[in-house]
């Protein structure tokens, strides 16, 4: 099995899948508004309105406003150029770096959700493209401590543009870079400051954090587009629920089959279960997009009002597993002296 999972894929074979997928989107893009429902083009309408009918000069600043200067500067056309050419370079990028029969298997099923979600304007065409610098930020040689300080700094500069919660995405990088860059003693005594910080954070933080998800779902109760909406399991009080209502969250991404049985659910946990499947695969926890993947799935279990916003955001950072280098799994292989080592060009080290 382990044999069947790192089987080598010619570049025939990726230039073809690629090709596919090109055509894929090119049919998805024509053909979305005669089968898509209305939901799935919410974010499009409210940026086309406030691109209409706003003053986005004196507009209260969110994300939404925020986006739609950038697009309302490219105009219509040339807005449509920027998401194609988002989708076409993801598109280009997993292909070239699908190199074993599970990464293509996982390129093919994140890019048609992908394409049914992002081939529209919305805010997650601009997390594409930062996520697509970032990428290509780590494949520069430098040390990790350098690619991981300029990951956090670009996200940094989106959160201070666009959303303030990936403030929150940058401080959990950070923590987790710290915790995996030490070791023995020094790791422990980190892992119990950083306890010890949750405890003092006031309680209001963790209340805010908690009280999103069910501020956005009272507000769209009886809406056609919440059907998979979820609440807390716990009202929000403190650290002390802070991480049941994560932990339940999370529960319902991973196992969303078990809570309603549909064609979507079932999609959406066999893509969350074969991401994580790739990243635990690469032995390779200290990579930035391995910090990356991590972090933003965290923060979605404290803001996520449902699956589909949830897997809509996942698809818009995914890819990036494809960016983390796989390491030779010395532990594995000491527990497996007489099997034949593995060929010099299979794994990279870093």
């Amino acid at each position: 099995m382990r044999s069947l999972f790192d089987k080598r894929i010619a570049p025939d074979i990726r230039l073809i899948c690629g090709i596919l997928m090109l055509v894929l989107t090119a049919l998805i893009y024509m053909y979305q508004r005669a089968f898509l429902p209305s939901y799935f083009f919410t974010d499009e309408t409210t940026i086309i309105d406030l691109m209409k009918y706003t003053d986005l000069s004196l507009a209260e600043q969110n994300s939404f406003v925020s986006t739609a200067v950038i697009f309302s500067f490219l105009g219509s056309a040339w807005s449509q150029v920027l998401l194609l050419v988002a989708t076409c370079s993801v598109i280009f990028y997993i292909s070239r770096k699908s190199l074993r029969l599970v990464d293509l298997a996982f390129a093919c099923v994140l890019m048609l959700s992908f394409t049914l979600f992002n081939l529209k304007l919305s805010k997650e065409i601009i997390v594409i493209l930062l996520n697509l610098l970032v990428c290509y930020v780590c494949t520069w040689r430098i040390s990790n401590h350098g690619k991981t300080a300029l990951v956090i700094a670009i996200y940094l500069l989106y959160a201070w543009q666009f959303r303030i919660y990936y403030v929150l995405i940058a401080a959990i990088m950070v923590v987790m870079h710290i915790v995996f860059s030490t070791r023995g003693k020094l790791r422990a005594v980190i892992v119990l400051g950083i306890m010890a910080a949750c405890l003092v954070l006031p309680g209001d933080f963790w209340n805010q954090l908690q009280q999103a998800r069910d501020i956005i779902n009272m507000e769209r109760e009886g809406l056609s587009d919440s059907k998979t909406i979820f609440s807390n399991v716990l009202t929000p009080n403190g650290i002390m629920t802070a991480f049941p209502n994560a932990g339940f969250a999370a529960l319902r991404f991973y196992f969303a089959p078990i809570f309603s049985l549909r064609v979507q659910e079932i999609f959406l946990s066999f893509t969350l279960w074969l991401l994580t499947f790739l990243m635990f695969r690469r032995h390779n926890h200290k990579h930035p997009l391995f910090l990356l993947l991590v972090a933003n799935f965290a923060i979605q279990t404290f803001f996520e009002p449902d699956l589909g916003s949830f897997f809509r955001h996942l698809t818009a950072y995914a890819f990036c597993v494809f960016g983390i280098d796989y390491l030779q799994p010395g532990r594995i292989l000491l527990h497996h002296p007489a099997a034949a080592p593995a060929p010099a060009h299979f794994y990279r080290e870093t």
